[in-house]
């Protein structure tokens, strides 16, 4: 029988599956995700790292979360002040900080390195279609080309890891970039490829159909 998964519990079944798992959490914000990990990690043996612009060290007094206030591209500072993950390395990244596809792409491209073989990196919010139907055009668009992001990483890295979406229910999309490479190997420089204009994809729905209305009209 199909068992319903949302995205937390996604990623806490995946850790699970490691021997006392770090995890690295960016984006903090209602710490939803936050007092999960730090949940599970308590009754695991696992330990929880989570950085965020904003200061949210007053989420837990748990012994088991490390918080640092700071720009998760800031590597530099990000590692100076968590050692482990360039010491023992990552089980799992959950990105859900900043969703623009060129801070996501960083983020892949600079953290990659530290994941361990078998561990994961799982971004959320890149499924747009709950939002297309709330007419959100903004962030429709923000997460269209997120998604996008990640299949550049993937495609330019598909030596060194797989990739899955899950389109969960009343859930905003999650990908998981699954690592094959061994821990301390960096990810391949994103390959740049053609793409049509944005403009074009607004435009040509609206093209298509005024041409099938003319080839119907003339058919009369």
């Amino acid at each position: 029988m199909y068992k319903f998964f949302n995205h937390l519990d996604r990623m806490v079944e995946f850790a699970s599956t490691k021997q006392n798992p770090t995890i690295l959490e960016f984006g903090v914000q209602r710490a939803l995700s936050t007092n999960k990990f730090i949940s599970f990690a308590e009754k695991n043996n696992a330990s929880v790292l989570s950085v965020d612009i904003e200061d949210y060290s007053n989420v837990s007094k748990s012994s088991k979360w490390k918080f640092l206030k700071s720009n998760d591209l800031d590597i530099e500072n990000v590692i100076s002040n968590f050692p482990e993950i360039k010491e023992t390395g990552l089980d799992l990244i959950f990105i859900d900080s900043n969703h623009e596809d060129f801070h996501v792409k960083e983020l892949l491209l600079k953290y990659f390195k530290y994941v361990k073989k078998d561990g994961a990196i799982f971004i959320d919010d890149i499924d747009n279609y709950p939002l297309r139907l709330k007419k959100d055009t903004r962030n429709s668009i923000v997460y269209d080309l997120t998604l996008d992001a990640i299949k550049e990483f993937y495609y330019s890295n598909m030596n060194l890891c797989s990739l899955k979406i899950f389109l969960d229910n009343q859930e905003n999309g999650l990908a998981m970039i699954h690592k094959k490479g061994n821990f301390e190997i960096e990810a391949n420089p994103i390959k740049q490829v053609w793409n049509y204009n944005g403009f074009i994809k607004i435009i040509y729905p609206f093209l298509k159909k005024i041409k099938m209305i003319l080839r119907n009209f003339f058919k009369k």
